[in-house]
Parts: C-alpha cells; structure tokens; sequence
C-alpha cells in the first residue's frame, strides 16, 4: 500500500474500530488498474464473528439494478432487440390504457415512469405473482414528469429481458456479461449458487432476522419472495468482480459498446426532480454519494446493505465501497460515511 492511500486506510480504520460498520472492502483504480485495495472489520459479527476478507461476497441490494439489469437491457439494445423509446404497452398489455400508454422503456431506466418507490408485494404474493401486480399497479403521476427512485420499474425491466430473451435474467446475465468479463462470483442466489462455488464462511452477513443474520440469502424481502433473481436487487458479488465491471465502463472493450456506455452517462431528466442517466445517478441528485470532489461526470449508484459503486468515464478512475451496514440493524445510517470516503479518495485519487 503505497502513502497516496494513507488516508484512505486510516478513515476506514476509524469507522470499524468505532463500529460505525461493522466491515469494510474498499477498492480504487484506474481503468483496469486497481490502485488500492483494503478490508477491515468483520464480516458477520452476530451468531458468530468472521473477519472480513478482500474476497469477501457481498449481498449488492440495489446495485443489482446496474450491474445486472441496467447492461441486460442495453444489450437488447444494442443488438436490436429493444428501443429505449419503446412503449411498455408492447410487451404488457395492461400498459395500453390511460396514463400508462405513455410509459416508454426510458422512464423505467431514468426513474421517471409514475410507479411509486416501493410495495410490500412479499407479504401477500410469490414469484410471477409480484410481476402481475406491478404490471397492474396504477400510476402515481404522469410519466416523464418527476423522478421517483423505484423498485417496481426494475423489477418490470428485469421481466422485461425474460420476455424479450427467452431466458432468466440470472441465465441472461450470466452468459452475456458476467462470463464475458470474467466475473466469476457474481451472480443471483437462489436455493443454490455461489455457496457451493466460493464457501458460505465469505459471505458478508446483512440483517439479523428472527436472530439469526442473513447469511447467502437476499435481504430485499421482495427479491427473495421472486426467488431471489429480480430486477431490483439479487446479484452477490465480490470487490474484484465489480472491478472487472466498471473497467469496461471507463474503458474499452466489454460486451457494451463505446456509442451505448457514453449514450447511457448523461442526465435525461433535468428539471424533473433528479438527475438520472440510464440507470446510474447523476452528480447533485438526492442519491448522489459521491461526496463534493469528484468531476462533474461522475456517476454512481448504492445499494440498501452499504454498497456502492462511483466512477468517472473521462478520468478512468472508480471507486468500489462494499460494507454489511444493515448487520448492525437496517437504521445503521451511513450516508456521511459514503460522502466522506469518496472525498479522501477523489483527494488522493486525482490529487
């Protein structure tokens, strides 16, 4: 670890040993080039007490949404299968009335499509089920007007590439980006998966249910009554997988071409509450973590166990930030700790 890191390490050494997380796993690079890498803290703590390893799986929650859903869709795109202007009435008929009508493929993308943030669809319903109820869900207000970060329009997007490939989103997944990028302990759990691949001892533990911690099982309730493989949230990973995944985003090459990665970072919904490129959150939006030093072309995005994801496409340089926050309890609030880490690390990054 070279001294340009140095304070990287000491914040995060802070922030574990006065238990603001319980884990860490912080990687920074350039391109394909990874600058630093570091874990601390522990990896479950409660029912028995693991440390934290850099190989470590952690559930990515909301992080599924671009670095499953997001490119699954682009590369319908990409080869022709799908438009971004696409009416969803084409694929769902309850879409071709009223409101509805009007919500294209880009609204689901940009958060712009009138679903609301988030229902509690696993206490009353399974599997396909969940699909059929959001397909069914009315609109809350008139598409392409506000930005309402939600669950439902990626759980619609992700159904959306079953329809159109004829495959799961986790086979899908799988086959066009994944094994392609050599992500080799990423990808959706279900009953089975990568507990048999990498060890049940490297997952990060999320929330203690019923008390016992969740252990290799999605803690978004909604996911798991799906089967544990949904738009929204599903995909485990490790710090280098995602490291392989935002080097194609910064750099060259990948199953993405350069024309779709660059039509993806910019924001389609100035003036409409937020700011969103397709999938990722732009710079100044309510959900942008990415402190106050990174460039203005910077995008990212979280998710609710304490990762995240930042990068930069013109500078190459990212940061990956994987923490087991919700281990501590869902109300373990770590919002400063996101926007401090990305300011000591754009300091040290781009200097």
């Amino acid at each position: 670890m070279t001294e340009r890191f140095y304070e990287v390490k000491q914040m995060l050494d802070y922030s574990t040993e006065h238990q603001l997380i319980p884990g860490v796993v912080a990687w920074l690079g350039r391109y394909d080039n990874v600058l630093f890498r570091y874990h601390q803290g522990y990896a479950q703590i409660y029912g028995e007490k693991r440390k934290m390893t850099s190989d470590t799986v952690f559930d990515l929650a909301s992080l599924t949404k671009v670095v499953a859903t997001l490119p699954a869709v682009l590369l319908l795109v990409q080869t022709g299968q799908l438009s971004l202007e696409s009416f969803l009435s084409r694929y769902f008929s309850a879409f071709q009335d009223g409101m509805k009508a009007k919500v294209r493929i880009i609204h689901l993308l940009t958060h712009s499509a009138g679903l609301i943030s988030h229902q509690p669809f696993y206490e009353w319903a399974q599997g396909q089920e969940i699909v059929n109820l959001i397909v069914n869900e009315p609109l809350s207000y008139e598409p392409g007007t506000r930005v309402v970060y939600s669950d439902l329009g990626f759980i619609l997007l992700g159904a959306l590439v079953e329809k159109i490939s004829g495959q799961s989103l986790s086979e899908f997944c799988q086959q066009q980006i994944f094994e392609p990028l050599g992500m080799k302990h990423t990808r959706f759990l279900s009953s089975v998966g990568l507990l048999g691949a990498v060890g049940e001892e490297n997952f990060a533990a999320t929330e203690v249910v019923d008390k016992d911690p969740l252990v290799g099982i999605v803690h978004d309730e909604n996911a798991r009554a799906m089967g544990g493989v949904a738009g929204h949230a599903g995909l485990f990973s490790t710090a280098q997988d995602l490291s392989r995944y935002l080097a194609m985003w910064v750099g060259q090459g990948g199953p993405l071409r350069e024309v779709v990665k660059e039509r993806s970072l910019h924001s389609y919904t100035h003036g409409l509450g937020g700011s969103r490129g397709l999938g990722f959150v732009m710079r100044h939006d309510s959900y942008d973590i990415a402190g106050d030093l990174w460039p203005k072309t910077t995008v990212s995005h979280s998710g609710f166990t304490g990762t995240s994801v930042v990068f930069d496409r013109p500078s190459g340089y990212w940061a990956i930030l994987l923490t087991n926050r919700v281990h501590f309890g869902r109300q373990t609030d770590i919002s400063d700790f996101r926007r401090h880490f990305h300011n000591v690390a754009a300091a040290c990054l781009f200097g």
